[in-house]
Formats: C-alpha cells, sequence, structure tokens
C-alpha cells in the first residue's frame, strides 16, 4: 500500500502534539507547510526550523517526504514582474534546502495563478521562465519540485499541464496531482486525469474529498469515485506517498485523523 502522509500547517508551539496524534492514527509521514514564521519549517529562519521539526518528527516515528511550500508562490511564480518571479526562485532554494535537512525529496508548489493584470498566455510564458529557473535549482539539490493543480483558473485540463511540462523540459518540474480538486474545480473525473498523465508527468498524489457544485469534504464524504481513482493509481503503477490534505476540525482532532488514515486505506485497498 502506498504511505500516507497528513498536510497541515505544522505550528511550533503545538507540534510535538500534532506529529504524536498523526503517528497514533496510523500514518506514515507528516507534509508540513512553509510559511512566514511561527510554523516549523518557516521561512524567517528555514534550517533552524528544519531541524527541529525532523527531530520532532523521528521522535514520533513519522517521515517527511515533501513540503508544501505554502503561500508565498501564488502571486509570484507567474507573475507579470520579474521581480516577483525572483522571489518564488529564491522561496523555492529556501524550502529545498529545509526539505533536504527534513529527509524529503519533493517540494509542492503552485505555477502561479492568472489574477486578470496580465494575458493568460503572458502568465504561461513566465511561469514557464519561472519552471525552467526552479528545475536548474532542483537539479543542484537532487529533487523534485512538484507543480499542484488548485483554484489558481491556470492549466485547467491534462493536456494544459502536459505542454505546460514538456515547455519547462526537466524531469525535476513535474505535477503534484490532487484528485479532489479536480471535482472541486469542475475539472472532470480525476481517474481519467491520473491516466492521461501518468509517472511521467505525476511525481506526487493528494487525496481530498468534494462535491460537484464546489464544497470540500473529508474522505468518502463527498462526489470523487475513489475507486476509479484507486484503479487508476494502479494503472499508472504509482507506488509513492500520498498527502491527505484536508483542514483539521475544531475539536476532536484525534478521532478526525483516525477516521481519514482509515478511510485513506479503505481508499486504496478498494473496500
Amino acid at each position: 500500500m502506498n504511505p500516507l502522509a497528513f498536510s497541515l500547517i505544522v505550528q511550533e508551539v503545538d507540534a510535538e502534539r500534532w506529529l504524536d496524534m498523526i503517528a497514533a492514527a496510523g500514518f506514515d509521514g507528516v507534509e508540513p507547510t512553509f510559511v512566514p514564521q511561527g510554523t516549523l519549517p518557516c521561512v524567517a529562519d528555514p534550517r533552524a526550523s528544519a531541524e527541529k521539526l525532523r527531530g520532532l518528527a523521528d521522535k514520533a516515528g513519522l517521515k517527511i517526504p515533501s513540503m508544501r511550500g505554502g503561500p508565498g508562490f501564488w502571486p509570484t511564480f507567474g507573475a507579470a514582474d520579474k521581480a516577483e518571479r525572483d522571489k518564488a526562485v529564491d522561496l523555492t532554494r529556501a524550502a529545498l534546502e529545509a526539505v533536504q535537512i527534513m529527509g524529503g525529496d519533493t517540494l509542492l508548489s503552485v505555477p502561479g495563478r492568472w489574477d486578470g493584470d496580465q494575458t493568460y498566455g503572458e502568465l504561461w510564458a513566465h511561469a514557464a521562465e519561472t519552471g525552467r529557473r526552479v528545475a536548474e535549482i532542483a537539479e543542484e539539490f537532487d529533487m523534485t519540485v512538484g507543480l499542484e493543480n488548485v483554484e489558481n483558473f491556470f492549466l485547467l485540463s491534462p493536456r494544459d499541464w502536459m505542454s505546460f511540462l514538456d515547455e519547462i523540459g526537466s524531469a525535476r518540474v513535474r505535477m503534484y496531482f490532487d484528485a479532489g480538486n479536480v471535482v472541486y474545480r469542475g475539472l472532470g473525473y480525476p481517474d481519467q486525469w491520473m491516466l492521461e498523465l501518468g509517472r511521467k508527468y505525476i511525481t506526487r498524489v493528494h487525496f481530498k474529498d468534494a462535491t460537484h457544485t464546489g464544497e470540500l469534504k473529508y474522505l468518502l464524504e463527498g462526489d470523487v469515485d475513489w475507486p476509479a481513482v484507486n484503479a487508476a493509481i494502479k494503472q499508472i503503477n504509482y507506488d509513492n506517498w500520498i498527502g491527505i490534505e484536508l483542514i483539521p476540525p475544531k475539536h476532536h482532532r484525534a478521532a478526525m485523523l483516525e477516521a481519514t488514515c482509515r478511510c485513506a486505506k479503505a481508499i486504496l485497498e478498494n473496500l
């Protein structure tokens, strides 16, 4: 079975408690988020904060296979202003250093967003340029940057993604595929996306559930066809980590984590 990691923003003040709950729920790893400050790890002090999280994760018996890049990439990766795109490149270097310290090999990023201040074609060109620069840094670190399909009004079909990644032209920059986001944004069928993209383009996978009316849900509570997704995972021979990307509730968080882990395992076992 694919190893499972829970994705969240790890606040420094309660990091140890969260990691213990994630481990107790049955997850194999944790996928933290790169936030400016107050988190593990954080942009303000990437090395020390990454070392601290690695120590806490080791203590809890969890791996850190990857990290979400955080909010810094949304307005910068495909920005019209080159100075803003430079920020995305600098942030990538700091983030990959943190991932390396934590023992992971993949950084999740987003390929910018279409805000209407430039044409779609201009955004495409700017984001592809940043992607090529990011690929060079990932090559230095011997790591992969996975660009996630998110609610950014950009790259709205498997063919768009394949053309965009081909233009970047590096195996170091691939797709971090989110099954739930396909349904959440009304963009078709996650299993068909996976079959078309295949292992050439997909480097990592996220699970969340969603409805066709645009609501995010916990696993098995939405409209994602999980048996079809699991069949696609097997057909493309995806045997890597799966990150479970959900917003924790305010109360009974341990119960939510346990239920989520059980649901993810049931999906992968096709129960």
